[in-house]
């Protein structure tokens, strides 16, 4: 099992844009961010006063076309690549999603609400029906119900965070022409901010796409904040935390290598990893090779630090990955998309760097087809510590079922994956090289110590992903 995110979210305001297609910008800033969630893909757009959203299951460029996007042309607009943690891989569970209040808005988000059974349960019970299993629905009623309270939507968005426990980084669309961005007090996920001709915002998960489509890095935007981008710029922060919890994953997996996260190059997090997992593994080796894709740049930094060459030992299907004509076998997946170099591999001491182990099945499939390819020694050296606890904020492993390291000690992980060793990044490690106060980040995978309260319920069982 690889892990998986929530979603990536990307808006975009056109005041002195001329002759520019809105859409045709979000759908580029789309493909940057399609390592994010490759399930469906949705972008709404304001026209002359009012919203017009089109999505499909599927990825970016299937969902899109050039015609499509000519029809979607507007004033500004949000869109959204998703990879469900809630709700079913179905079209109804797909964003953007319209909300019709007093006010009309439509709205997206990238994490988790970890209270999502509770708030559900609370909105019907008020006289909500709720028509998919998505949690943005009840982000979006809990909007909706303050503003039809009177309140004003910076208001209404605030008191909704007030009720959210979780992780969110979202975008929200208003008839009015108004794109709102605000995140979760402790910045879970990431979001930030550009600038096009120094008057048209463009908010994205990750600052790499901000490049794609030509829009400068301004600064990522603060935890607990509202911003408000019309004509002008409106920053409120709403919600105040002692503490922020920036999800470690973002540079050891999630995001792409070009980008920065909360002011950190995620290359440079992934390349220091690779050079103290060297200093960790002490094996003999004939050669590196890294996992593809996330793994590579921590191969590098092993590489370089502990003078083992570096090859290529897989060479990669990628049209094997969608997640609609996955296999039900993994392991049967894995032998799919992942096939040996035998030359590189035949008669080595190979060790292997991998991102993460969350269930073990993946590793186990990789270290037999280097074993088959002719590898004398497979060692397998991991940039993540052990996973030992569930994710509630956006991350695809909510029970402690899935997570082998959660009831084996190391040399059962081991012996289960059949590598001849098996090093693990250490959390002092991964601290050190992501550079970041240990108060700041969010370990909870890592240690079971959640930076917010989740409800036993929670715990127990109920109230998680379908």
């Amino acid at each position: 099992m690889k892990l998986r995110e929530s979603c990536g979210v990307f808006g975009i305001t056109s005041n002195t844009l001329n002759n520019i297609n809105v859409a045709e910008v979000i759908f580029q800033g789309l493909l940057a961010l399609q390592h994010r969630g490759q399930e469906s893909a949705g972008i709404s757009i304001i026209n002359h006063g009012r919203i017009h959203t089109y999505k499909g299951l599927g990825l970016v460029l299937e969902v899109f076309d050039p015609k499509r996007l000519k029809l979607l042309d507007g004033k500004c607009g949000i869109g959204h690549v998703r990879y469900s943690t809630r709700g079913m891989n179905r079209i109804e569970n797909s964003q953007p999603m319209e909300f019709n209040s007093t006010q009309k808005f439509s709205l997206c988000f990238n994490g988790n609400i970890a209270n999502y059974g509770e708030l559900r349960e609370k909105l019907e019970s008020e006289g909500y029906s709720f028509s998919t299993t998505s949690d943005l629905e009840v982000i979006g009623y809990l909007i909706s119900k303050y503003i039809k309270k009177g309140w004003g939507i910076i208001d209404s968005i605030g008191y909704a965070m007030q009720e959210l426990v979780g992780s969110y980084s979202a975008l929200l669309l208003l008839d009015n022409g108004a794109l709102i961005a605000f995140r979760d007090k402790y910045g879970v996920k990431p979001l930030c901010i550009g600038l096009i001709d120094y008057s048209n915002y463009v908010f994205s998960s990750e600052s790499s796409a901000l490049d794609v489509v030509g829009a400068k890095f301004a600064r990522d935007i603060p935890p607990g904040t509202i911003i408000v981008a019309d004509d002008e710029l409106l920053e409120v922060e709403w919600v105040k935390c002692d503490r922020h919890a920036h999800c470690m994953f973002e540079w050891v997996y999630f995001s792409r290598p070009d980008s920065m996260i909360e002011g950190i190059s995620v290359y440079r997090v992934r390349y220091r990893l690779g050079e103290k997992l060297a200093e960790l593994c002490n094996v003999d080796a004939d050669v590196v090779i890294p996992v593809p894709e996330t793994s590579r740049i921590a191969a590098l930094g092993f590489s370089k630090r502990s003078g083992v060459p570096l090859a290529e030992g897989f060479g990669v299907n990628r049209y094997v990955w969608r997640t609609f004509i996955m296999p039900e076998d993994r392991g049967e997946y894995v032998t799919m998309k992942f096939n040996p170099i035998r030359e590189v591999l035949k008669d080595k001491r190979v060790i292997m760097i991998d991102d993460s182990i969350v269930r073990g099945t993946t590793s186990k499939v990789l270290v037999s087809i280097l074993r088959k390819a002719g590898a004398r020694e497979v060692h397998l050296a991991v940039t993540c510590p052990p996973i030992v606890s569930p994710c509630y904020m956006g991350v695809d492993f909510p029970t402690y079922d899935e997570l082998i390291a959660c009831d084996k000690g190391m040399e059962d992980i081991r012996r289960n994956i059949g590598a001849d060793s098996l090093t693990y990044m250490t959390i002092d490690g991964l601290i050190e090289s992501i550079g970041i106060d240990e108060s700041e980040l969010c370990l909870a995978c890592l240690t079971g110590v959640y930076p917010m309260e989740i409800d036993p319920k929670i715990l127990s069982g109920r109230w998680v992903k379908e």
